[in-house]
């Protein structure tokens, strides 16, 4: 590498984020970079170093440096304290300030020009210009350059330019004070191209002042803007609103425009000043301002308040005139007796919250520029600041231009004040005595119209849904009762009051609203409690969840509370009633479990002719159910909906387990004491069949993954444990109580247990994995067979479980959902995509059902969501190869770059992905062509007259503009040279920046594209398209403009230009005949760098087709496009990368509302050997889209008691076809034989066959003295 010639640009810092979570060899690939750029950093470093050493010792030829470190110390400050100036004359200073000042003065558009010419000066000969302020003294130790005039110039010659500055002064402050005020009305827009200029206008400021005095002005400057947008918004007013209102609305309106000129100053600070003094400019420019116009206002409303609120409390108004106990000790003529109205309280928390998210938006500037202090200190200050603040609004405008210079100068730690809350200190005690009347008021009305309701409608409770949750989703309630809903409001609503007034005199506020707010939330538990013990006496069992479900939300919103109280000094929080809470929350946790237990044993699940299991006449011929079991399947469900239509997630599944888990003991216990005669045999046998079909079918809904349906021995104790156990005893009680004699005597011939001490528990055959589920492939063998329990991931009806999982749930399970379609190369994806309407041949119309720009919705969401998944590259593929199959879309990767054709929608998100890699090359690359300036720049400046230039001193050996073109057009030609040696050197690290399953599919789609081989032989399909689209981008300088934030030049446009002509060439795209320049460019970087370019695209190429087959091929077989290692660590992983992403959240949410609008089709596919609900033959049948006006819920149809009475699920219940069932007995009582024998013989007591009046025949009778013999006596002995 050292003998090749390199750019210093090559090695500059370019944020190349891989995206997603990289694989080893894009991880490996980027620490070979960082190492190879450190090195050549190094050599560049090195050789620079060298470049001024030997420049140094040709400029100062009796000076030796030996080495480059020696040249290091000769730039320290003790060698430039002892360098002499080069004196210039006198008259000649006069002779060239004089003309300059004239023009000044006599000319109106020349300081432009005057300062570029001083600024050329200063940089070219090394003159530096006096910066001090004529009466200054602080600059004495100021170091003078190799060339500059002397401080101790004559009184003319210093009062000339002071003149000079003067006259440039104020037409920089003007162009800043003219942009100010444009700022106020363009916003984002004026931030993105003011800040350069602004910058630009300071760091010429600062060529001319020092930094004290420039921020200074600068900062009058900007105080001035901050009144001015404060006092239009108090005077636009457009519904005439007066008091508080004006006051709360005014600064509501200036706001977002003092956030966007907060955003805007800091960026223009960060780059002329250092950070403290960025805070003190901050502090007093904008916080102190805000505060003390803050404080003038509120006076003025104050005064006003207090003649309109005493004459209206004299006529008898509603407000009481109470004093507050915690009024502030102030001086008597300032005491304030008189009480705010509701109306005034609230506009006064609008303007708390206002300045609130003002205060918090600074925080998060500062937090996020690195302004925090490094001593652990907070960002923010309001201790000691009150009576600052409060003084400061009579501070003269000059004591403040003295006190902020003073600030400026100081390098003391600074963090930002906040002092507004000083002008509310006055209202304090009427803030802290409405607040409690509000809130005891609005409790109060709630509570009496929630009593009004419920004595004209005894029964329903009036619900409304929760739109702010304070806790993680799957905690949070869905559906509340709605006046507590409406208390909570107001209680949030008055929030940001004790939230903001919490220090020093400001904490009575705070404490009445935490007194009230407890005293209020006590009540509305009380209330929940009362509503709910009138269940069922009452009350239906509906309202249950909803009571609930609000006392969560109750629970969760008095967590949320203390928690943004807690660093609330001397305040005792233990007045939020949070245990309180807590305690009712369990206690309706339990009165809803145990009711519904209680009413299964002794309502739902009595009944008198079904269990009369002695009967001599079968029941119903032997063709249905006992009635209680269906009562009780149908009962389960219908508290499935109401639970999962209020109550949260989690707290939904736990319940609906945990009644299923208590009301499957008491039916185990039914039926191990079951006594049948022959007649009701097959009773028993077609009760149990349908129990364990509906728990099935209910398992879908309590289980949170295929682990803990699959593997219940995970979590022994748990209740999806209990249940399967519980169906395990009802499967051996069926199966002992109702199998043949003749196979249970075979079976069974020595007793149970006879292999020694043994395992009491079932054995079942080797190739089970779980001894736990065995009920459910006997019950369901089609789709729990062997192998999906032994290897889940690679079995046929896996993927059909992940979807049962997910759509039965309660809710939105991200983590599950993110399982399911990554499951089987993305199975359920390519399912709707390939039965929708983006597969039917002319698939730009659109179907009448489902909207066409509903599916490419649906299609950006799947591309956002799989391109992302770098741990598995081919599912981004594998989703969408039948879509470009079908709709035979390949060719458009190749033309991906062109503009003019009409892409898919999926092209433009494919080619944003593309484009979004090189946007940081593309500002690298915008301020390397705006570093050379160009003669002919934008603004045509005035040409300086020849008295002036002709005058400038020769001892300055300053060179004219016109001698130096020849020099910039060659510069000009080296940049473009270096541009484009600086875009293959981050050619590897650009391609390794874009997400693996993107190039996965760029590698697929290459080998479809056999036409085109020839052209993509040196570059392939992804490095041809990323340059082309480079090209264009370079080609585009509104663009380029928008992207950088900066105005380009017309000669940088050319320079980019130049460039992307030369890529288009190196390619072999050009477009007709090359320009003589391009061959130059190519021809010097090919001298500079041998073979550079093609040895950097075989590097691309070849990082791009390795690091995606390294992480797909380096597995086993079974880990393509099967999760089989998507652990939960990686699931967890993968949603934290996607969550965190713009709309991730929202992508998830669309593909999982589109698969459950889908779920029957989807079902209908995937259920194994159906030979029933085939799949139909239209594409375009049934398949719905997700789009923005639907409803997330729209999938959860409100309960049908005719439907849910007659089905399982999705399947009908088809009582005949349980009596009809087969069982293979030969198979099933095999794995018994190691059972508790006290089991066995109590369940073979029960048989009909053993019962003393049972009629049999002479083989049953021997059948049965030998079982008697072996099992009863054994029994007895024992």
């Amino acid at each position: 590498m050292e003998g090749q010639g390199y750019f210093l640009h090559d090695h500059a810092f370019v944020e190349l984020q891989l995206e997603g979570i990289p694989s080893d060899v894009d991880i490996q690939n980027l620490i070979r970079d960082t190492e190879e750029k450190l090195r050549l950093n190094a050599c560049s470093i090195e050789q620079n170093l060298k470049e001024l050493q030997a420049k140094v010792v040709e400029s100062c030829s009796g000076e030796t440096l030996s080495s480059p470190v020696d040249c290091l110390q000769w730039f320290s400050q003790r060698n430039l304290n002892i360098l002499k100036p080069v004196a210039t004359g006198h008259q000649e200073l006069l002779d060239f300030l004089r003309p300059m000042q004239t023009l000044l003065k006599t000319e109106e558009t020349c300081e432009e020009s005057v300062l570029e010419l001083l600024l050329k000066i200063s940089s070219q000969c090394g003159v530096a210009f006096p910066t001090s302020c004529p009466a200054s003294t602080q600059d004495n130790s100021q170091i003078p350059a190799l060339s500059m005039p002397r401080d101790d110039l004559a009184l003319e010659v210093q009062e000339t330019w002071d003149d000079v500055r003067f006259l440039l002064r104020n037409h920089l402050l003007g162009k800043l004070q003219m942009m100010s005020e444009q700022d106020q009305t363009e916003g984002e827009l004026g931030t993105r191209i003011y800040v350069p200029q602004k910058i630009h206008y300071l760091h010429q400021l600062l060529f001319l002042y020092p930094e004290t005095s420039v921020l200074s002005w600068y900062q009058h400057l900007q105080i001035k803007a901050v009144l001015s947008v404060l006092q239009n918004s108090q005077s636009c007013s457009p519904g005439g609103e007066k008091g508080f209102d004006r006051l709360a609305l005014g600064f509501q309106t200036a706001s977002p425009i003092l956030c966007s000129m907060l955003k805007e100053e800091i960026q223009v600070l960060n780059g002329v000043a250092e950070p403290h003094t960025i805070l003190s400019f901050l502090n007093h420019t904008y916080l102190n301002t805000v505060a003390q116009e803050l404080g003038v206002l509120m006076a003025k409303e104050i005064e006003t308040a207090l003649k309109d609120n005493t004459t209206h409390s004299s006529k008898g108004g509603k407000m009481s005139s109470k004093k507050s106990a915690v009024a502030p000790q102030d001086p008597p003529q300032r005491s304030r007796n008189f009480c705010l109205t509701s109306h005034q309280l609230r506009c006064l928390t609008q303007l708390t919250s206002t300045l609130l998210k003002l205060e918090q938006t600074v925080k998060d500037l500062a937090t996020h520029l690195g302004f925090l202090n490094c001593a652990g200190e907070s960002v923010s200050s309001f201790k000691g600041v009150l009576k600052k603040v409060r003084d400061d609004m009579e501070v003269t405008g000059t004591e403040d231009k003295a006190a902020g210079d003073v600030v400026l100068q100081s390098n003391e730690v600074v963090c930002l004040e906040f002092g507004w809350r000083a002008a509310f200190r006055d209202l304090i005690p009427q803030m802290a005595h409405c607040v409690k009347v509000v809130l005891d008021d609005v409790c109060n009305k709630n509570l009496q119209q929630e009593e009004a309701a419920h004595a004209s409608d005894s029964a329903n409770i009036s619900i409304t849904p929760v739109t702010h949750r304070r806790a993680p989703e799957k905690d949070s309630p869905k559906m509340v009762a709605k006046f507590c809903a409406d208390v909570v409001e107001q209680l949030d609503a008055f929030l940001p009051l004790a939230v903001a007034f919490s220090e020093d005199v400001l904490l009575a506020v705070c404490s009445s609203y935490v007194e009230v707010c407890g005293r209020v939330t006590s009540s509305l538990l009380v209330r929940l409690e009362e509503r709910a013990w009138e269940v069922p006496t009452s009350a239906p069992l509906k309202n249950l969840p909803v009571l609930m479900a609000t006392s969560v939300f109750i629970h969760q919103t008095l967590s949320y509370y203390e928690s943004q109280l807690r660093d609330v000094s001397r305040m005792p929080l233990t007045l939020l009633p949070v245990q309180r809470s807590q305690d009712v929350m369990a206690a309706l946790h339990d009165h809803l479990t145990s009711y519904c237990t209680n009413v299964c044993a002794t309502s739902i699940l009595q009944d008198a002719e079904s269990h009369y299991w002695s009967d001599p006449n079968p029941f119903y011929e032997g063709e249905r159910c006992s009635f209680s079991i269906q009562m009780w399947q149908y009962f389960l469900r219908g508290l499935r909906s109401d639970l999962w239509g209020s109550v949260g997630p989690v707290q939904a599944r736990q319940t609906l387990a945990q009644v299923l888990c208590e009301t499957l003991e008491l039916l185990v216990q039914r039926y191990s004491r079951a006594r049948p005669s022959y007649k009701r045999l097959s009773q028993i046998r077609v009760d149990i069949t349908a129990l364990l079909q509906c728990v099935e079918h209910l398992m879908w809904s309590v289980c949170d993954s295929a682990e803990e349906l699959l593997r219940p021995d995970g979590a022994p104790g748990s209740r999806i444990y209990c249940i399967h156990s519980l169906c395990n005893q009802l499967l051996t009680i069926l199966i002992i109580l109702t199998s043949p004699l003749a196979e249970l005597h075979r079976v069974f011939p020595a007793g149970c247990g006879s292999r020694g001490d043994g395992s009491r528990s079932v054995k079942f055959s080797e190739g089970m994995s779980s001894q736990d589920t065995k009920w459910l492939s006997v019950i369901n063998p089609t789709l729990f067979t062997q192998e999906l329990l032994r290897d889940f991931s690679s079995s046929e009806g896996s993927s059909l479980c992940l979807l049962e999982l997910l759509v039965s749930g309660p809710g939105f399970n991200p983590a599950l959902l993110l399982q399911t379609i990554l499951h089987k190369d993305c199975l359920l994806l390519q399912i709707i995509i390939s039965y929708s309407c983006l597969c039917v041949d002319g698939g730009t119309e659109e179907s009448p059902n489902t909207p066409m720009s509903a599916a490419e919705d649906f299609l950006e969401a799947v591309f956002a969501i799989l391109s992302s998944v770098n741990h598995f590259p081919r599912a981004l593929t594998r989703a969408l190869e039948g879509y470009l199959d079908r709709r035979h879309l390949w060719e458009h990767f190749y033309n991906l770059a062109e503009t003019s054709k009409e892409d898919p929608a999926l092209f433009k998100y494919i080619k944003s992905v593309v484009c979004e890699s090189t946007y940081k090359l593309q500002i690298q690359l915008v301020n390397m062509m705006q570093s050379c300036k160009d003669p002919s720049g934008p603004l045509v400046r005035q040409q300086l007259p020849e008295n002036i230039l002709g005058k400038i001193p020769k001892e300055w050996n300053y060179i004219a503009q016109d001698q130096k073109c020849n020099d910039i057009n060659k510069s000009s030609m080296n940049l473009v040279i270096q541009a484009l040696s600086f875009i293959f050197t981050h050619l590897p690290s650009t391609i390794a920046s874009l997400p693996l399953p993107v190039r996965f599919l760029f590698i697929v789609a290459e080998k479809r594209l056999s036409q085109h081989a020839k052209q993509l032989r040196s570059t392939g399909l992804l490095l041809w398209v990323l340059l082309l689209c480079l090209c264009q981008d370079l080609e585009n300088g509104d663009a380029l403009e928008h992207l950088s934030g900066q105005p380009l030049e017309r000669g940088a446009k050319d320079r980019l230009g130049l460039l992307s002509e030369c890529l288009q060439v190196s390619l072999g795209q050009q477009k007709g005949v090359p320009k003589p320049l391009v061959h130059k460019v190519l021809q010097g970087l090919e001298e500079k760098r041998p073979k550079w370019t093609s040895l950097q695209l075989q590097k691309a190429r070849k990082l791009c087709c390795e690091s995606v087959f390294e992480r797909v091929e380096s597995g086993s077989a079974q880990d393509r496009g099967v999760p089989a290692e998507l652990t939960e660590h990686k699931i967890r992983q993968l949603l934290l990368e996607l969550c965190h992403r713009a709309g991730g959240s929202q992508h998830l949410r669309q593909i999982h509302h589109s698969i459950q609008l889908n779920e029957d089709l989807l079902r209908s596919v995937l259920i194994p050997h159906s030979k029933t609900n085939a799949p139909p033959d239209s594409p375009l049948g049934p398949v719905v889209f997700s789009t923005e006006e639907s409803d997330p819920n729209t999938h959860l149809s409100h309960f049908n008691p005719l439907r849910e009475f007659n089905s399982i699920g999705h399947n009908k219940f088809d009582q005949g076809a349980l009596g009809e069932r087969e069982w293979d007995w030969a198979q099933l009582l095999p794995a018994y034989q190691n059972m508790s024998q006290v089991t066995f013989t109590t369940l073979l007591a029960n048989r009909w066959e053993m019962q003393d009046a049972a009629e049999l025949e002479d083989e049953e009778k021997i059948l049965v003295d030998q079982l008697k013999k072996i099992y009863f006596n054994n029994s007895q002995e024992t």
